[in-house]
């Protein structure tokens, strides 16, 4: 009997995205939608460049704004009130909750005090931690999701590469892998906390990617890629991080859960012998 084509349709689905209109969240909000979901997309909306891209937002997706596919909010996941308002407001446009993505995160790089490198572990890690939690009790009751499905719903964030790395060029770098192995750790004991109610949580490790924070300093490293002193041969489209996405968060990926998948083209590997032919 000829296998039936393996499809990443989203279709009747609904997902909540952090960080949505920009970088990486902007490219898994494309893809979501391109895959039939709907998705409730927001940021906080604080500086310039966030308004700025909520404008941008607005003229991409007015179609699917006016037809109700895109939910466009401002909010802060540190505060849980404003997280609670995304939830209930996803329910009320679209009815349901099966995939929530924390995507939002920030890397700083100057004034590294211990209140700023609290916000960052915060922004990153705790606030994350807390946001699943929450979905996962709207994911869990989904009156949509059909009885003989492998899976609820599924949850995931997005860590870097860093986060296995030995040591760091800089004290800015050290402390934001401290914060995002924080992230992981934590999606790893939710996994286990929900495994039982068949929810998935993973999380996608990001190299160089061509998007987002991995554009801060591009340039410099591919001269060094052009030089042949990376040990990659290639950096990451954004794309390859929404189809790492659409493929965790499938259905059928539900015997996956509570990994770490690096993106990285290879770069961790460090000097790992090739086998002899």
């Amino acid at each position: 009997m000829e296998a039936a084509p393996i499809s990443l349709s989203r279709e009747g689905q609904v997902a909540v995205i952090s960080g949505g209109t920009r970088g990486v969240g902007l490219l898994l909000t494309r893809g979501f939608l391109a895959a039939g979901a709907r998705v409730t997309a927001f940021h906080r909306g604080l500086s310039q460049e966030s308004q700025q891209a909520e404008e941008a937002f607005r003229q991409d997706f007015a179609e699917e704004l006016a037809e109700g596919r895109v939910l466009l909010l401002r909010a802060d996941a540190i505060r849980q009130r404003d997280r609670a308002r995304v939830l209930s407001e996803t329910i009320r446009a679209f009815g349901r909750l099966d995939t929530l993505i924390n995507n939002a995160g920030v890397c700083y790089r100057e004034e590294l005090t211990p209140q700023r490198l609290r916000q960052q572990r915060m922004i990153n890690a705790t606030s994350p931690l807390r946001f699943s939690r929450e979905a996962a009790d709207l994911i869990g009751k989904n009156p949509h999701a059909r009885p003989d499905a492998p899976t609820r719903g599924a949850i995931l964030a997005i860590s870097s590469y860093v986060t296995e790395w030995k040591s760091y060029p800089s004290e800015y770098l050290k402390h934001y892998a401290r914060s995002k192995q924080l992230l992981e750790r934590g999606m790893k004991r939710l996994a286990l906390e929900l495994r039982p109610r068949d929810i998935n949580v993973n999380v996608i490790a990001l190299g160089v990617v061509y998007a987002g924070m991995g554009l801060a300093t591009i340039g410099r490293k591919e001269e060094a890629l052009r030089a042949g002193e990376l040990p990659v041969t290639k950096f990451a489209s954004g794309e390859a991080a929404v189809f790492e996405a659409l493929c965790l968060t499938h259905p059928l990926c539900h015997y996956k859960t509570g990994r770490v998948e690096v993106l990285d083209g290879g770069w961790n590997l460090g000097e790992i012998s090739a086998p002899k032919t």
